[in-house]
């Protein structure tokens, strides 16, 4: 008897099979990867807290529900992450004292060394009246208000050297600065055409205090700034103010309808290569200064707290109510939001917010907890109990999982 066949029927049977198998193959990868996904916190990154009335500093392992209690030199300290995330400068402007909190966690792009365990680093800065802290270039950077001096230290000498370099730039006032990619400094300028502490002007000097480019914008009031490296924007009554590394200086006006609002704390979101701006009772903005405009995020205008994430991709607004939103921090996008009145009492809780890539930490001194929630629709992963009543926190460390064992 002879066997007959049809080819294009087997063929076609073939390649049904091997796409049922390729698909089936992607499904099981998928599931793995779901699987494998992390449940938690990464491996290396830190939480650092402050506590409202006692000089403890708690450091916080999310990851593991651990943490550990360091003493540092005053309470009520304000605390700010290092460039590289592996310090923390704890500030007490009242007592002109700023202390460096080493983690012992130095990144690498996506993976971490650990150096040691967590301590305080040698360095301390005692200029007067601390009240601006920048970090970048792997240098912080502390403007004193009480003698408008600036005083910086590289990281890797805060085990080193007893106290960072400083140098005067004019008048005392309450004021601030960006260091730019050439190693020169924006810095606030006094010249007290307007009453009060606040200054009016910019200009660029170097590490010796040496003018390289004077001011040529004045304006009625100066408060808030952010940097990107090439330019910085700082806020005032006038218009957002653009200074750039070459000295070129320009104000952006404020939208329409401001009246005499204006934005006094500025903020730059790394990720999304994005400026934004907040004022309580006004609102936050994404600011463009190529198309020298400003658009608000979101509707709320009144606010506990506004916040960026470690990586500069999304921002995190907390309102009078007790509603955490989150944006997309490039387009203004809300991508979640949730009241958080059954957590915490957002007036009374004076809370202080820090995210990652995946959870927001939000701090509830009268209750002394932390709350973690998830980052994609702010539902509650953990609370945490830290003794006391924690109210600033920063993360450091580092938002990876792996270790490099060289």
């Amino acid at each position: 008897m002879k066997l007959t066949f049809n080819r294009s029927a087997l063929f076609l049977s073939l390649l049904t099979m091997a796409g049922g198998s390729l698909l089936s193959s992607c499904d099981k990868n998928e599931r793995e990867e779901e699987t494998a996904a992390p449940k938690t916190e990464s491996s290396f990154a830190r939480l650092l807290i402050t506590d409202k009335t006692s000089n403890t500093v708690t450091l916080l392992n999310p990851a593991k529900s651990e943490q550990t209690a360091f003493q540092a030199g005053y309470g009520g300290a304000s605390v700010y992450p290092s460039a590289t995330g592996r310090w923390a400068a704890v500030v007490s402007s009242g007592n002109n004292l700023v202390e460096f909190f080493d983690t012992g966690i130095d990144r690498h792009d996506d993976h971490v060394h650990v150096k040691g365990t967590p301590k305080w680093g040698l360095t301390k800065s005692t200029g007067l009246t601390p009240s601006h802290v920048y970090a970048s270039h792997n240098k912080i950077s502390i403007f004193n208000d009480g003698t408008a001096s600036i005083s910086y230290v590289e990281e890797g000498q805060l085990h080193t050297v007893p106290a960072p370099t400083s140098f005067v730039t004019g008048a005392a006032h309450h004021g601030a600065m960006i260091l730019f990619d050439n190693g020169t400094y924006a810095v606030t300028h006094k010249n007290n055409t307007v009453s009060g502490s606040l200054p009016e002007q910019v200009k660029l000097v170097n590490t010796q205090g040496t003018v390289v480019s004077a001011s040529t914008v004045a304006t009625q009031g100066i408060h808030g700034d952010a940097g990107d490296g090439q330019q910085a924007l700082f806020g005032s009554a006038s218009g957002v103010l653009v200074v750039k590394q070459t000295g070129e200086q320009q104000l952006i006006p404020y939208p329409a309808g401001a009246g005499s609002n204006w934005l006094s704390t500025i903020y730059y979101a790394k990720k999304a290569r994005t400026f934004l701006g907040s004022r309580n009772n006004y609102g936050v903005f994404r600011i463009d200064p190529s198309a020298r405009t400003m658009t608000q995020v979101g509707t709320t205008a009144t606010f506990v707290r506004v916040a960026l994430d470690e990586e500069g991709s999304s921002v995190f607004i907390l309102d009078e109510q007790g509603t955490l939103s989150v944006h997309d921090a490039a387009t203004g996008t809300r991508t979640a939001s949730r009241s958080l009145t059954g957590l915490l009492d957002a007036k009374a809780a004076t809370p202080y917010l820090a995210a990652s890539r995946r959870y927001v930490y939000v701090t509830n001194a009268p209750q002394g907890k932390v709350h973690m929630l998830r980052k994609t629709d702010l539902s509650e992963h953990s609370t945490f109990t830290v003794t006391g009543q924690p109210l600033r926190l920063a993360l450091v460390g580092a938002d990876v999982d792996e270790e490099d064992s060289h």
